[in-house]
Formats: structure tokens, C-alpha cells, sequence
């Protein structure tokens, strides 16, 4: 595979898990659980962020991308009536942004879109090669 293949593809998979990712955050934003005691575990919804790392220093180009847990994993937040509210009141929801997962969201719409179209001018530019050989 050529290296603008490879970095392509790799770009192509880091927009994908980007949107995986902000999805999940999207849809346990409005969850909660108990806030955690002093010495406690927090047991709830654990939002997590993309960390992308080049790999240009390896000869392939591109990017690899993991997942790394959000911290504070939570926020407490007014639980009135709720069954797993503290003596004040407070639960703890997950520490997710609404506006900054749209926009991470968009940037791996226009990152996907992108390594897209260098896949497709890469593999035009390899059939005119072809062509012109041939």
C-alpha cells in the first residue's frame, strides 16, 4: 500500500473512532449515578477523550489513535428527587460537553471527507499512470 494510501486510511479510522466516541459521550450525557464517597469509587457513565498520535516517525505516515478516560470523570449536579441522590441533593452526571462533542463531531466529518478524497485523487492519479505507460 503507498504511504498516501496508508495515511490516508489511518486518517480515515481516527475520524471514525472520533465519531464512535462522541456518539457514546452524546448519549450518557444526561445519565447519573451516585456521587462517589471520599474514599469511593465513581461507578457511573465514564466519558472518554481521542488521543491521536503521529506515526511519522515509523515510515508509514498517518496517525493511531487511542482512547484515554476523561478527568474528572464527573460533575455533581442537582438530583432532586432522584433515587441515587446525596443527603444535598447532588448526583454525579459524566463530565460531557454538549457543544464541544458537536464540534468534534464536524471535524471528523471534514476529517473523514478529506482522506476520502485523497483516497479517490490517489487512485485516479495511479489509473493515469497506468493509462500512460500502458
Amino acid at each position: 500500500m503507498s504511504g498516501i494510501m496508508s495515511t490516508a486510511l489511518s486518517g480515515l479510522n481516527d475520524a471514525t473512532l472520533r465519531v464512535s466516541n462522541a456518539a457514546s459521550n452524546i448519549a450518557n450525557a444526561f445519565s447519573s449515578s451516585a456521587l462517589p464517597t471520599p474514599a469511593g469509587t465513581y461507578t457511573g457513565f465514564q466519558p472518554q477523550d481521542v488521543v491521536s498520535l503521529s506515526t511519522a516517525g515509523s515510515g508509514t505516515g498517518g496517525v493511531t489513535s487511542t482512547l484515554k478516560a476523561r478527568s474528572p470523570a464527573y460533575e455533581a449536579a442537582p438530583g432532586t428527587g432522584s433515587a441515587v441522590a446525596n443527603a444535598h441533593g447532588l448526583v454525579a452526571t459524566p463530565n460531557v460537553d454538549l457543544t464541544t462533542e458537536m464540534v468534534a463531531l464536524q471535524t471528523a466529518q471534514v476529517s473523514y471527507s478529506a482522506n476520502a478524497t485523497l483516497i479517490k485523487s490517489s487512485d485516479q492519479m495511479q489509473k493515469r499512470l497506468l493509462d500512460a505507460v500502458s
